[in-house]
């Protein structure tokens, strides 16, 4: 069990797990992970911590011998496209995400814009707790300096896209005082896209709404891009790469029916591998199949999907949230590029993003959190999921233990029993084309998982 890291990068409290201290040796760790030597792209969001965290990471690493080149306050996805594009090896995004405003976080990216592996991070942990990091003599210290990157960004996303399929179109666009803020919009009208914006100022406070887009916090797109008849609209969390969707008509899709379309769009132009996350609803797994593609599943966490879209050559794949990946352009999500996307598809299919929503079946979905230590996570998922095993034996389709034990029946609903990574619950997951067989199974997981816990 890795214990600094979660499903994406190290995030925590400033006076806490991300202290001024502790991001020092972060730096001096990423230093010595890299051999002392090369250069790391570093990059920041508006958080009022999230410049000391920045500015105590660059210090460890120019104590380790790095050279740094600081990219401002950028969303995350411009991070990664510069990285792709230039000589340095590795770049780190210092953010909170969508996470509440006291948080921060830093994440790691390879050379070809995935975040690091298990392996990667648990080597990272190995230096770190064990001080193996090493720190160079005042001659060989590393330098830093500045490059403004946001024209870059601009660039790679616009040559991504067919313009002629987006020009003229109408969009809304809401990113949540986040750091895409002015940016996103940019993007889009230099697309020659019709832009109205919303909470588009950057509020390290998150003032307008929560920093992580939600169906129940983007009320105020839905009805402004019903208003203005929109095309659609955007809502984006607080570093730039998620990005929930508005219909024409208000309606607010979390990000499996907008996945199923991408996944769906994606086959169809060739890319017959799409690979989603174990809690993804099915209804990606039917768009996909109903576009002659294949299914791979993977853990949780931008660092697993696209390891598993490298590993099996796959074109896209996609995080339940809001994160979308395209090999062709970065292996994390990019609110600028899906918005542009999800344009271009409406051009190619001729139809409204509510008539491209209601050629899906309706899933069913719920999920719950119940508290769990850490040492009865494991048993847990054994038990419970065995329990529910011999309760349903003989209606079982399919069982994938990925990240957790899913279970799926004959009849296309299915129970996900699965730990969490990053905090100190259980998750179960149920879905059903059955609104009330949905409810049902949610229950019964959750009286399975409590009947463990209280057993211990």
């Amino acid at each position: 069990m890795k214990r600094l890291f979660g499903t994406s990068g190290i995030r925590g409290l400033i006076t806490e797990k991300m202290s001024p201290e502790n991001c020092v040796k972060f730096g001096l760790t990423l230093a010595s992970l890299l051999n002392n030597e090369g250069t790391v792209v570093v990059g920041y969001d508006h958080r009022p911590q999230a410049i000391i965290v920045k500015n105590a990471l660059i210090s460890g690493l120019m104590a380790g011998g790095i050279d740094v080149i600081d990219v401002g306050i950028v969303p995350t996805p411009a991070i990664l496209y510069y990285v792709k594009e230039s000589s340095p090896k590795t770049a780190v995004a210092v953010t909170g995400s969508h996470t509440l405003p006291e948080i921060i976080g830093i994440l790691f990216f390879n050379k070809d814009t995935s975040e690091f592996s298990d392996p990667i991070e648990e080597k990272f942990e190995e230096i770190y707790f064990k001080e193996k990091y090493k720190r160079v003599p005042w001659n060989r210290l590393g330098r830093v300096r500045s490059e403004q990157i946001l024209d870059v960004y601009k660039e790679k996303v616009l040559a991504l896209i067919d313009e002629s399929k987006v020009s003229g179109r109408k969009v809304v666009v809401d990113p949540g005082n986040g750091v895409s803020s002015m940016i996103l919009g940019n993007i889009l009208r230099d697309a020659s896209v019709n832009v109205l914006a919303i909470n588009d100022f950057m509020d390290p406070y998150f003032r307008g709404r929560d920093p992580f887009p939600r169906v129940d916090n983007l009320n105020e797109l839905g009805k402004m891009v019903k208003c203005w008849s929109a095309d659609l609209g955007v809502g984006v969390d607080g570093d730039g790469d998620r990005a929930l969707f508005s219909d024409e008509l208000g309606n607010v899709y979390w990000g499996d029916i907008t996945g199923a379309i991408f996944a769906e769009s994606s086959v169809k132009m060739g890319g017959k591998k799409v690979v989603v996350t174990i809690n993804t609803s099915h209804v990606v797994s039917f768009a996909v199949a109903r576009a002659g593609g294949e299914v791979i599943y993977s853990k949780v966490g931008p660092p697993a999907i696209a390891d598993t879209m490298k590993k099996h050559n796959a074109a896209f794949g996609i995080e339940e949230s809001g994160k979308y990946l395209w090999s062709d352009a970065i292996y994390y999500g990019d609110a600028a590029l899906a918005t542009l996307r999800m344009l271009e598809i409406l051009d190619r299919e001729g139809m409204t993003l509510s008539e491209l929503a209601r050629s899906y079946p309706k899933f069913y979905m719920e999920k719950i959190a119940i508290k769990c230590g850490e040492k009865d996570k494991s048993r847990v998922m054994e038990e419970a999921s065995n329990k529910f095993r011999e309760m349903f034996s003989s209606e079982i389709k399919d069982i994938i233990t990925i990240d957790g034990i899913k279970i799926i029946l004959k009849d296309g609903s299915g129970i996900l029993f699965r730990p969490s990574g990053t905090e100190p619950v259980f998750r179960v997951f149920a879905e059903s084309r059955e609104e009330k067989k949905a409810k049902e199974l949610i229950r019964l997981g959750s009286d399975l998982v409590n009947e463990v816990l209280r057993s211990s």
